[in-house]
């Protein structure tokens, strides 16, 4: 039997999180909050049945699954078509400055235009290609009937899109967890950008 349900899970707060800097593939550690949010969730998580974890291999995510790993006794496994989108040129810079310094591709990626790349970066539909290409392969997987992915934000964001017409209008803050299950021949959303592991805190 393959895969029955996933969980993906968004990394713990970085200090880019918090200065609502562009992070992309930018190898920026977690914050202490972000720390205390990985532990957090690894606590919310023990017990529970899960045959394997996945990650991003960039730091944030790494440091995020490594924390989980330690407290389900599971070693991440990187898969680099997890990663973040490449948000090219703005890469480092707060929102406010993007509009500023970059305002034509600022306005061309606004459009949500999904084949649209920011200069040396990549497009939404690249990374719809590259984590389909992940999520079958994961999910294919015989032994397991549980598994847990920790990734980025805009690179969950961006692969639902691909999956369903419509999603929740809630946003996927940090550490949180959407749940989908296979049902037949679909997938189905348990729960979207869940957080009961922070109860109010260390939330972002």
């Amino acid at each position: 039997m393959s895969v029955e349900k996933v969980l993906l899970i968004r990394h713990g707060e970085t200090d880019f999180n918090r200065e609502r800097r562009l992070q992309g593939v930018m190898e920026i550690p977690l914050n202490e909050r972000g720390r205390e949010q990985a532990a957090a969730v690894a606590r919310y998580l023990k017990g529970r049945s899960i045959d394997a974890l996945y990650t991003s291999p960039i730091l944030r995510a790494q440091e995020t699954a490594e924390i989980i790993g330690e407290r389900i006794g599971l070693p991440p496994h990187g898969d680099k078509r997890l990663r973040e989108i490449e948000f090219g040129i703005f890469e480092g810079h707060s929102f406010a400055e993007v509009e500023r310094r970059f305002p034509a591709a600022h306005r061309n990626w606004s459009t949500g235009y999904i084949a649209y790349k920011a200069p040396k970066g990549e497009s939404r539909q690249d990374v719809q290609r590259r984590m389909r290409a992940a999520w079958d392969d994961l999910t294919a997987h015989l032994d397991h009937r549980t598994i847990a992915i920790v990734t980025h934000g805009s690179a969950i964001a961006i692969f639902l899109g691909s999956m369903y017409a419509l999603l929740p209008d809630t946003a996927i803050k940090n550490t949180s967890i959407t749940t989908l299950r296979r049902r037949e021949e679909i997938w189905e959303i348990l729960g979207f950008a869940q957080t009961p592991h922070l109860n109010g805190r260390g939330e972002s």
